[in-house]
């Protein structure tokens, strides 16, 4: 298996892989198109507001995380934000996940940033479980909270 960044050439075949993933996502309100799908990430890579770590088998696609920028304006420096992490049920249980992780963790180190955040689902336990074992503590000083545009353009008006 073979870890690295994406090529702005593969973005089409990432893209049937991505839509699979949000196809499966249980936070997704209605599904966009595999071309909305594909769109999507083309933008972020052109506008480099994503970073695409792959999963190669062959030359497959069969894993990928998705990596966001943020900043720190207490500690002045910038992390990572893992948005997405997805294997492909054929390749699970293959250490596949966890190896993706590990070119996270050395990307992070590489690009000089603090760390990497990330967020799961409170009954992902197989996710918890590797986090947990590559070092993550979870967060209990901080409470997220998310505002729904769309849901209040109604009492803007």
């Amino acid at each position: 298996m073979e870890y690295r960044l994406a090529r702005e050439n593969e973005l089409e075949a990432l893209a049937v892989l991505f839509h699979e993933y949000r196809s499966t996502s249980i936070s997704l309100d209605n599904l966009a198109s595999l071309s909305d799908s594909e769109a999507w990430l083309k933008a972020r890579f052109k506008h480099q507001d994503a970073v695409f770590i792959l999963a190669l088998e062959e030359t497959k696609i069969v894993g990928f995380i998705t990596l966001y920028q943020g900043f720190s304006s207490v500690s002045l420096e910038k992390y990572w934000i893992l948005n997405d992490l997805y294997v492909r049920v054929s390749v699970r249980g293959k250490g596949c996940a966890k190896e993706l992780m590990v070119f996270a963790h050395a990307y992070a180190v590489e690009t000089g940033a603090k760390g990497i955040e990330l967020e799961t689902g409170e009954h992902n336990l197989i996710a918890q479980s590797l986090y947990d074992g590559l070092g993550y503590v979870e967060n209990s000083h901080y409470k997220h909270y998310f505002w729904h545009a769309k849901e209040n353009e109604d009492e803007e008006d």
